[in-house]
């Protein structure tokens, strides 16, 4: 961990942002904020400086979406590799090592995100490999059997480099998955609906009471 990132105390994660059954899956865990800006601000005040705003501390629905498909593909995850891209907290990541992938590597920009997913994985016995940086950078691995994206279609810019990437692992053979709650720049064509539900949401972070969420595979 770069050294000038500033990593959340114990102390403030104990209070901001306690350990918690996932919300509907009572068999995981995760660290999360009941009030994600209330941990931002104390997060600022203890760093003495501006820090992103936590998404890692709460369970999206796309994530809790993605948890409940892999635990549903046991033999179809058996032994495979899969790379959980902006993976935040790693709850989708932690889902798919749980339901029996060979090894679950969590990908995010915010080395934060990073700290925190592995705290996740070791609260529920699980084990995550991790990677840092802008992974679209580079071509997609081939050794990767399944990519999931999970609420990544928010800017169009990044959007159209994500679906371009995506497209490049597709055609190594990489199964894809996407976890889209709604957003505006997700695909809408040549894709089909695996699975679709609806989720509670936090409104000071979404901005709506309640999202739909739907788990995307490619045509083939």
């Amino acid at each position: 961990m770069p050294a000038k990132v500033n990593i959340p105390s114990e102390a403030l994660i104990s209070r901001f942002a306690p350990l918690a059954p996932v919300p509907g899956r009572p068999d995981l865990s995760a660290f999360q904020a009941p009030d994600v800006f209330a941990l931002w601000h104390a997060w600022e005040a203890e760093s003495g400086s501006q820090q992103d705003v936590p998404y890692w501390a709460t369970v999206w629905p796309a994530a809790l979406l993605a948890a409940e498909f892999f635990a549903e593909s046991k033999e179809s995850l058996a032994g495979k590799l899969v790379l959980d891209f902006g993976c935040g907290g790693g709850l989708a990541g932690i889902a798919a090592c749980q339901a029996g992938a060979g090894k679950v590597i969590a990908n995010d920009i915010d080395p934060i995100a990073l700290w925190m997913a592995e705290r996740n994985a070791a609260a529920n016995r699980i084990r995550l490999e991790t990677e840092g940086g802008d992974l679209l950078r580079v071509p997609p691995d081939p050794a990767w059997d399944i990519i999931l994206a999970a609420d990544m279609f928010y800017q169009k810019t990044m959007a159209d480099r994500m679906l371009a990437w995506l497209e490049m692992a597709r055609r190594n053979g990489t199964q894809v998955f996407i976890a889209d709650a709604g957003r505006p720049f997700s695909p809408r064509k040549g894709v089909r609906v695996l699975k679709e539900k609806r989720y509670a949401t936090d409104p000071d972070l979404e901005g709506v009471s309640a999202r739909t969420v739907r788990l995307l595979a490619y045509l083939p």
